[in-house]
């Protein structure tokens, strides 16, 4: 991925965060056919050795649970905000028309090795933890255990899991760093009602600069 550095996020925290906001991930994997693509939501966990890892799960009978019999490399794509940015939004438009539309967006890319997990135990845990984190803002959370026993077995054994090692990660949060703080701002304001998450991930970013800023002054 190519990345400018202005938009490069080299912050882990901030890249775990995106990973457990937006867990939908898109993989990418070989298989006799070329390059195929699953979309499956992941969490952010620490394998036996105690190093980060992405774990998942998968239908039985998706064509990538026969290829995962041995290890098998992939990358997995997380996109968090994105939005389109008008030359409108730019207060510095008025004085100096060279300004063209963009898009801002977050992006992480994470490259490992998917390694199968079929344990009926390591998979359950797997679901009540995706469970948990997913159920957080309803007002009563869903637990796996709401379910008959019986019926969660079943779809167990429907389902493998997988670990993917994090063997190397790039993130790009495009958020209009490359412009004044004028511009940032204004970016911002422009998208308060159509894309609000953005907009206050624009604001943060300024104040996180500002706040820096000071303590280089210190």
């Amino acid at each position: 991925m190519h990345i400018p550095k202005h938009f490069k996020q080299d912050d882990w925290r901030e890249v775990s965060r995106l990973i457990q906001q937006y867990p939908l991930a898109c993989i990418s994997t070989h298989s006799e056919q070329g390059l195929v693509a699953d979309h499956v939501p992941l969490i952010l966990a620490k394998n036996a050795d105690h190093q980060w890892c992405l774990q998942g799960h998968i239908a039985r009978i998706n064509p990538l649970a026969k290829r995962l019999a041995a290890p098998l490399a992939g990358l997995a794509v997380f996109q968090g905000e994105d939005a389109y940015v008008s030359p409108n939004y730019y207060p510095s438009k008025q004085s100096n028309p060279k300004v063209v539309p963009t898009w801002n967006y977050q992006v992480v890319h994470v490259n490992g090795t998917l390694h199968k997990r079929d344990e009926l135990d390591w998979k359950l845990s797997l679901l009540q933890r995706l469970t948990e984190q997913n159920e957080q803002a309803q007002a009563k959370p869903w637990q796996v255990s709401d379910a008959p026993d019986k019926f969660i077995e079943q779809l167990n054994k429907a389902i493998v899991g997988f670990e993917i090692s994090i063997d190397s990660w790039q993130a790009q949060f495009k958020q209009s760093q490359n412009h004044s703080l004028e511009n940032q701002l204004g970016v911002a304001k422009g998208l308060a009602d159509k894309k609000p998450l953005m907009a206050q991930q624009i604001e943060r970013f300024v104040q996180s600069q500002a706040s820096n800023s000071r303590g280089d002054n210190d």
